[in-house]
């Protein structure tokens, strides 16, 4: 089924923590608007409107920040509630329609859980693991942990049947405590895991040295993990860590649903508040944007210059990938990890000896689950 994402900035760069390795932060830093305020109804059934002129079969509203609960809960009512009115109103074409939501979890309530519940949202939770990890990096402003209103927000969401995944940033203090972190949220019930490497400031260097990741942290990391999922999947777990999956997909021929696993940029729209469009969240930059929904259909700003350059550069291919063995399992990663460009080319993907390390160790029990995947095609 042809689908259209859209990932919505309700609040702009808004939010109640202050967390150290944000990087929405600092693109927020670097434009020349800061902040776009909150996203008004106009600007919102705009957007609808304009998703379901695209003519697609599924369309996909994934709510992210800053933190997405600010807009307030009437917001989200509202959105669904237009959403609703688009499909009725054309008997011809009635999308599937997909709701999800990034939070950092500190101000969920029973009234949230029971609209989640409600509308069928997918929630992704922000948990790097145990107290000690994620209250080093993932703070109130004064500098204070926010773990413990985190689980208490996931335990209200499930307690209503909403369904949670967590959503876990590595950087070197994760990766030297890779089972730690796994087994925690293993045990806190979260089948599903999508592990996120830390990105370095846009166009920089990792700098500071834990709220980054280098490449043998994330290896060792890699390895942990796998050996620690692979063991689950001989016993018959159903459970999931993203990247693995794909990983697995792939080698079994299929593609990946993971943009940056691609190969090239697809078009995830990226909506701030103020109704500006960027081609991806992590290019949510001045030069990136790609129009304003107040002045231009998603299909003219796909169509446009800045659309083709973004996805056209991330499809040249370091000369040094084209006889890598595990090429195409790692198709040269994603464009934000082979920043900064130089001459309007990407680099080596920064994680490339990660990965190579990683496909050597774990390359022949990826194939064997492939071919288990395979047998149920």
């Amino acid at each position: 089924m042809n689908t259209a994402f859209f990932l919505i900035k309700p609040v702009s760069s808004l939010c109640n923590l202050a967390c150290r390795y944000c990087f929405y932060h600092d693109l927020a830093e670097h434009r020349l608007t800061r902040d776009y305020g909150l996203m008004d109804s106009r600007t919102s059934d705009l957007l609808i409107e304009r998703a379901f002129d695209l003519g697609v079969g599924a369309l996909t509203f994934i709510f992210q920040g800053g933190e997405p609960t600010l807009a307030g809960l009437e917001y989200f009512e509202h959105f669904v509630e237009k959403c609703r009115a688009c499909a009725e109103s054309d008997s011809h074409h009635r999308p599937q329609i997909n709701f999800s939501i990034q939070t950092n979890g500190v101000s969920l309530n029973a009234e949230w859980a029971r609209f989640f519940k409600r509308e069928g949202f997918l929630v992704g939770a922000s948990v790097d693991g145990p107290r000690i990890i994620h209250d080093t990096y993932r703070t109130y402003r004064d500098g204070s942990g926010t773990w413990a209103q985190v689980m208490h927000g996931i335990t209200v969401l499930r307690e209503e049947g909403v369904p949670v995944n967590a959503l876990c940033v590595v950087n070197n203090l994760t990766a030297d405590n890779a089972g730690l972190v796994y087994h925690f949220l293993r045990r806190r019930g979260f089948d599903w895991i999508q592990f996120i490497p830390c990105l370095a400031p846009l166009a920089e260097e990792p700098a500071a040295p834990y709220e980054a990741l280098n490449p043998e942290a994330y290896a060792h990391f890699l390895k942990e993990i796998f050996d620690l999922r692979y063991g689950e999947w001989l016993r018959g777990s159903g459970q999931s860590v993203r990247w693995f999956d794909n990983l697995v997909e792939m080698a079994a021929g299929l593609p990946p649903e993971s943009c940056g696993m691609l190969g090239c940029c697809p078009m995830n729209f990226t909506v701030e508040a103020d109704g500006s469009v960027y081609p991806c969240d992590f290019y949510a930059a001045d030069e990136w944007c790609l129009g304003n929904i107040h002045e231009l259909s998603f299909q003219v700003m796909q169509e446009g210059i800045t659309a083709h350059d973004f996805v056209e550069s991330s499809r040249l291919i370091d000369p040094v990938c084209k006889t890598c063995s595990a090429f195409f399992l790692c198709r040269g990663g994603c464009r934000r990890d082979r920043e900064p460009f130089s001459d309007g080319k990407p680099r080596l993907n920064r994680y490339c000896p990660a990965f190579k390390e990683f496909f050597q160790y774990a390359g022949a029990r990826i194939m064997r689950m492939a071919a288990a995947l395979k047998e149920t095609i």
